[in-house]
């Protein structure tokens, strides 16, 4: 069984990259193999990451219990599939060609991924790990 600990963990791994090209984009010159290279490191650890959490956080797990969060749990999912369609597109489109030639657009772009993306983040965080945990598809810590 997962544990929030470790997924909190993997968590503050992907928020500090997300940071970091935020950071390299704000800044004064195009850095393109960097950002790429950091945009690649990103996608593993978030695939990664994703399959750690799809067995348990986006299949049916709280569909067993219909209640009053219900709609909170539908709206999570809908705006994962959103944000899940856009990353893909953002990818496809941010080759390391495209970003040599469009700087500008590429940082704009990533600026407003990334803001989406570290919004998910923190509301896994602080709301779908915690209702996780209290309908017993996750532990708390790792077992000893």
């Amino acid at each position: 069984m997962h544990n929030i600990e470790q997924l909190i963990e993997d968590h503050e791994v992907l928020d500090t990259i997300a940071a970091d090209l935020n950071s390299l984009v704000r800044g004064p010159h195009p850095h393109a193999e960097s950002a790429y290279a950091m945009l690649r490191r990103l996608s593993a650890c978030m695939d990664e990451h994703l399959s750690a959490e799809h067995g348990f956080l986006y299949d049916a797990h709280f569909r067993a219990a219909p209640g009053r969060l219900q709609s909170e749990v539908e709206t999570f999912e809908r705006e994962f599939r959103d944000l899940d369609e856009e990353w893909s597109l953002y990818l496809n489109e941010w080759t390391l060609e495209n970003i040599e030639v469009d700087w500008r657009n590429f940082a704009h772009a990533t600026l407003w991924v990334m803001g989406r993306f570290r919004d998910r983040i923190a509301q896994e965080n602080d709301i779908l790990y915690p209702l996780a945990l209290h309908s017993g598809g996750i532990r708390l810590r790792a077992s000893k």
